[in-house]
């Protein structure tokens, strides 16, 4: 019976070794980059080095963040996505590696010639000043924190699904007002368009959210395991 157990084992680790674990992402500078047929970045690093050091194997597909939500969401197959936010709506449907990198505190970024950003103090005040458009992103989480200030607000609200560098150009454009972002995302985009668009700080943002690999239910735990043992920061 031993035997037969360990019989078991093996095989199903072997089976494991052998699966092809499906990752996706979608690039975003600095935190994923595509590097010929790999990827970098303050995000993907740490989790290619990861599943390298584990002997998984995996193969990379780039497709919309929007898309990768519906993946993991239907299940179908043993499928991660790359850098996403953990809160509890997505736990319901989702499994999580440790987290592979923390953000500094988001802050916004709006116009510089906007003079209704100018008397900006805290997240309250800006999420109550009625006369301010934010944009944000849909099925995008910001973190809890955030999502659930939000959701409480009378802010007037413009959604997209567009990527941050298209945001940025319609917050330049007076489509909206501001947009929340992380301080390390802002200082890549603002070289695209420094002239027009500043980044600032916000009071009362707690600190930077983790991004996570977010997997679908159907990704066996070792695999999990396998990961978190062999992520380093």
């Amino acid at each position: 019976m031993k035997l037969l157990f360990i019989i078991v084992c093996f095989f199903t680790t072997l089976h494991l070794t052998a699966q092809e674990l499906e990752i996706l992402y979608e690039q975003r500078i600095p935190y994923v980059i595509k590097d010929n047929n790999t990827l970098k970045g303050i995000v993907a690093s740490p989790l290619i080095n990861a599943l390298e050091k584990a002997n998984i194997k995996f193969k990379l597909k780039e497709k919309t963040s929007k898309r990768h939500l519906y993946e993991i969401k239907f299940n179908k197959k043993p499928v991660c996505a790359i850098g996403w936010f953990k809160n509890s709506n997505r736990e319901k449907f989702a499994k999580f590696t440790n987290y592979l990198y923390q953000d500094k505190p988001l802050g916004i970024i709006y116009r510089k010639e906007n003079l209704k950003m100018k008397n900006i103090v805290d997240v309250d005040s800006l999420l109550k000043n009625k006369k301010l458009k934010l944009l944000i992103k849909i099925s995008y989480s910001y973190g809890d924190f955030l999502d659930n200030k939000i959701k409480q607000s009378k802010t007037t609200i413009r959604e997209v699904s567009s990527d941050n560098l298209t945001m940025t150009k319609l917050i330049a454009k007076k489509r909206a007002d501001y947009m929340f972002i992380s301080h390390e995302e802002a200082t890549e985009l603002l070289k695209q368009n420094n002239e027009q668009l500043v980044f600032q700080s916000v009071k009362n943002i707690p600190d930077g959210n983790k991004r996570y690999l977010i997997c679908s239910k159907s990704t066996n735990d070792d695999i999990i395991k396998r990961i978190n043992s062999n992520l380093r920061y």
